[in-house]
């Protein structure tokens, strides 16, 4: 609960404390553990749900994690995909088991105070994506406004900012920022695995994701 970067000087929690509102407020925690002005929003507060494939998640993440792991003193190496593959499906990475976490959110989807929002869409549709997200916000913004907003919002104008970021952990997210890359990590196997967990844990959930 008190995790924080590997450059930072404080938790996140404490940073936010600090900041006056409104404020913007990124996190990964499950619902179980968000603090529940974002679990159980009232009034203004509006709340962004962005959600991903598992399998392009995993492989992404993973990649993140090696990426980290000279900040924290650590070898890269020491992050093997196997054991990490095994690990996400498992559960046992930093926030969980990811798809708790999609199920835990996706309850709340007939909130209004809530918006989801699917990778694989925004991908293919960037600029409806911004106009739903002006319309959540109820924002009054022009048609050059927002098709400015969707050109600086594609991957690699973001990979372009992040990479010359001067937080280092920022530096290290953006990779390829593409649907189906996890067609060149997963084994045959490995890949017949996650379909029946996600199958298992999102079956009948209404939740359903593109995968290429």
């Amino acid at each position: 609960m008190e995790m924080k970067r590997p450059t930072a000087t404080q938790p996140g929690y404490v940073t936010i404390a600090n900041i006056p509102s409104p404020r913007l407020v990124i996190t990964h925690l499950p619902i179980k553990f968000a603090p529940k002005g974002i679990s159980q929003p009232q009034n203004k507060v509006k709340v962004l749900v962005p959600m991903r494939n598992p399998k392009d998640t995993a492989v992404s993440t993973f990649h993140f994690h090696k990426k980290l792991m000279p900040l924290k003193g650590g070898d890269p190496d020491s992050v093997r995909w196997e054991e990490f593959a095994e690990d996400f499906s498992s559960g046992t990475v930093p926030f969980g088991d990811y798809c708790d976490w999609l199920t835990g959110w996706w309850q709340l989807r007939d909130d209004p105070h809530f918006l989801f929002l699917k990778y694989e869409d925004m991908k293919k549709d960037l600029l409806s994506a911004v106009k739903a997200i002006v319309a959540f916000l109820e924002v009054d913004l022009d048609e050059s406004t927002i098709k400015g907003i969707a050109e600086a919002s594609t991957f690699n104008n973001m990979k372009a900012d992040m990479d010359n970021s001067k937080m280092a952990e920022r530096r290290n997210i953006a990779r390829k920022g593409i649907i189906g890359d996890w067609k060149n990590t997963f084994s045959s196997k490995e890949s017949d695995l996650f379909d029946s967990w996600y199958e298992k844990k999102l079956g009948g959930t209404g939740l359903s994701f593109d995968f290429e």
